[in-house]
């Protein structure tokens, strides 16, 4: 048995809701009844409201990096913006209505095409990145012309035999740069 803070009657706590904070059912009951109660709210004219404060904060590159330390979190994460970005430039390729690939662009299926680009062309490619980027930092060039030229001297290796395609490859070598 318990004793009610609000009448001073004893009560059960069986019967009670844990919630009720030492009341009896009967003031329980009233209280909550006397909330229920409640007028609704007046409308409020717009002009009455304060205008909310907007905050001009620069948009920061770094919000776009993963913030765990997973190395294949972060491999996931920049080849996501790689190909989104490539997709991306893609599109406005052919909105803009630039001539298709020709068929030299494609495969032909032989077993040099498949070992040069999945082991060879990387490893090139890496190779002229860190170069290039190595070469700039030397010259103490800043960050992101270090970034843009690096990537640059790579996708120009793309122009041919069709000229968007180093156009669409530039952002993944600008991500893959500045990684």
């Amino acid at each position: 048995m318990a004793v009610c803070k609000s009448c001073g009657t004893k009560y059960s706590k069986w019967t009670t809701p844990v919630s009720a904070g030492g009341l009896c059912p009967e003031c329980f009951e009233s209280a909550l009844s006397d909330e229920r109660d409640v007028k609704p709210e007046e409308p409020v004219a717009p002009s009455a409201i304060a205008a909310t404060e907007k905050r001009n904060i620069r948009i920061r590159l770094t919000s776009f990096i993963p913030r765990s330390r997973s190395k294949a979190v972060f491999a996931l994460a920049m080849s996501c913006y790689c190909v989104t970005l490539g997709y991306f430039i893609a599109a406005w390729a052919r909105a803009l209505h630039i001539k298709p690939s020709p068929p030299a662009f494609y495969l032909s299926g032989r077993i040099s095409d498949v070992v040069g680009l999945l082991v060879a062309a990387p490893i090139v490619e890496s190779l002229a990145l860190v170069a290039v980027f190595e070469l700039m930092r030397r010259a103490h060039a800043p960050a992101a012309v270090q970034v843009i030229t690096a990537a640059l001297f790579v996708s120009a290796a793309h122009v041919r035999p069709w000229w968007p395609h180093a156009l669409i490859v530039l952002p993944g070598f600008c991500i893959q740069t500045a990684s």
